[in-house]
């Protein structure tokens, strides 16, 4: 799927960017200033924790001292992001530099000229541009702008994991098939894994959307409402006649009442304290999540390995549905009006992008926080306590990042990030003017439910699809627009 990058036209301010010339050689605006004068940059991100104090934050006082600036770095857990964005959008009052993932809310924020259209400095970005891909590039476009900048692709971090030790006591084998998955959770409940004379385990959780992937994965498909490419033909998953099959397949896996009784609400962590305290023996979780010291300090006995997803009976194995679209990063349109700022904003996008900036925000100080001997990274234990992915605003090497930093979890990344995956163009897709989007997926999460619970029979799913065109006109309006919209993208290969 590849587009020509959008034509540059270079504005007044550009050529005032320019002339001031971004790298240290060029003119006084690079030489270091008091801290007084230094140029105060917000920048929002998502993130599970907050970043260190600044007086105790090497990497933000050594990117300050590096190109004179202010930088404040606020993170966000994903449910608070999501308000803190649509408030500052809807106030003027977001931070100067954040990004959004959710390529409808980019659309329309671009289309309400809100973002800054960054193509007439896409010369000054040329070190950001060369971290993220120039190919990538295309996810940032809208209406004939580009409108912001897409990281690097990250590795997929998700797994079932399994108790070993349990399938040991049970006489039970990994489970490498759907047959075998669904007798590996019917054991876990019914066959008292944990010894105590109680039907108290479980075989399966993880959060609702999360952990029933793969199992719809086994079968060809994916979770229902999303759009792939199946026989050069852009398909919804809910017209896919392996859908029905996935569904019945994971509703005899409920029939087993080996499932997390609690699966619908797992919306945190509530799993992962399951697992922890003994109750279950499979789940689907990421890895820099899960580590061994903390379930052994509960339970010296547990051994949780990571395993593959299950295959169906067609031969299909795939673990999760990745967005061929992807967060962009973006500048509020206000902000191009300061052009003192957005040269600093220009500067450490392309810093943190840069060989030194990179390593600076990925591992820390040389010297401090690692030490770099031909070309090998070895890190001191200080590191670990202070550094944020945040800053990590264009991306990193991925892999290896993570084999310097993780060397001892190299098995458990690297078997995550090699599971195979569906292709979904969701997020290039923007629903037609009028279209509930929003109710309707109310109404398939509903009905999906029922379906799996044995509230409603699977025989009547042709009904379902015939309902939620009658109420919502789903595939006449949607569906239909979802196609034309990525035909005229390109978009011809698929799973």
């Amino acid at each position: 799927m590849e587009r020509a990058l959008t034509r540059r036209v270079y504005s007044p301010i550009a050529l005032l960017l320019a002339a001031a010339c971004l790298t240290a050689s060029c003119s006084k605006e690079s030489e270091p200033k008091p801290v007084q004068e230094r140029v105060k940059i917000t920048v929002h991100m998502i993130g599970t924790r907050p970043l260190p104090d600044p007086k105790e934050d090497p990497i933000k006082q050594e990117l300050d001292k590096k190109l004179g600036i202010d930088l404040t770095i606020r993170t966000f857990l994903p449910e608070d992001y999501a308000n803190q964005l649509k408030m500052g959008m809807a106030t003027g009052s977001n931070a100067d530099l954040f990004s959004i993932g959710n390529r409808q809310e980019f659309v329309q924020y671009s289309k309400q000229q809100l973002l800054l259209d960054l193509s007439p400095y896409l010369d000054l970005l040329e070190p950001a541009m060369q971290m993220v891909g120039k190919e990538r590039l295309q996810l940032a476009e809208a209406g004939g702008g580009v409108y912001g900048l897409p990281r690097t692709e990250t590795a997929y971090q998700y797994s079932f994991w399994i108790r070993q030790d349990w399938l040991e006591k049970l006489k039970l084998n990994v489970p490498r098939t759907t047959e075998e998955f669904l007798a590996v959770v019917k054991a876990m409940a019914e066959r008292d894994p944990d010894g105590n004379g109680q039907k108290d385990t479980y075989g399966f959780s993880g959060r609702p959307n999360q952990a029933l992937g793969p199992l719809f994965g086994a079968f060809g498909t994916t979770y229902p409402g999303s759009f792939y490419i199946k026989g050069n033909k852009l398909i919804n998953s809910l017209y896919d006649p392996a859908t029905p099959q996935a569904l019945s397949y994971i509703r005899s896996i409920f029939e087993t009442k080996g499932v997390d009784p609690g699966i619908v609400s797992n919306t945190s962590l509530q799993h992962k304290e399951k697992a922890l305290q003994g109750q279950l023996g499979l789940f689907y979780f990421n890895w820099p999540n899960w580590y061994q010291e903390e379930y052994l300090k509960v339970n010296a006995n547990a051994h949780w390995i990571p395993i593959d997803p299950p295959q169906g009976p067609n031969g299909d194995r795939y673990a999760y549905a990745k967005d061929v679209s992807d967060s962009i990063l973006v500048i509020p349109k206000s902000v191009g009006n300061d052009k003192v700022k957005l040269n600093k904003i220009i500067q450490l996008l392309n810093y943190v992008s840069t060989p030194e900036g990179n390593k600076l925000v990925m591992y820390g100080l040389p010297g401090k926080h690692y030490t770099e001997t031909n070309g090998k990274i070895v890190l001191h234990e200080i590191l670990k306590e202070t550094l944020g992915y945040a800053y990590q605003l264009t991306g990193r090497d991925e892999m290896g990042y993570l084999r310097t930093k993780f060397p001892e979890r190299e098995a458990d990344f690297t078997m995550a990030a090699r599971q195979p995956f569906i292709s979904i163009y969701d997020g290039l897709i923007q629903p037609p003017d009028g279209f509930r989007l929003d109710d309707a997926k109310r109404y398939i999460e509903q009905e999906l439910w029922r379906f799996i619970y044995g509230q409603r029979p699977l025989e009547s799913y042709g009904g379902f699809l015939k309902e939620l065109e009658e109420q919502f006109h789903y595939e006449s309006r949607y569906v239909a627009s979802a196609r034309q919209q990525i035909s005229e993208l390109g978009a011809t290969e698929g799973p």
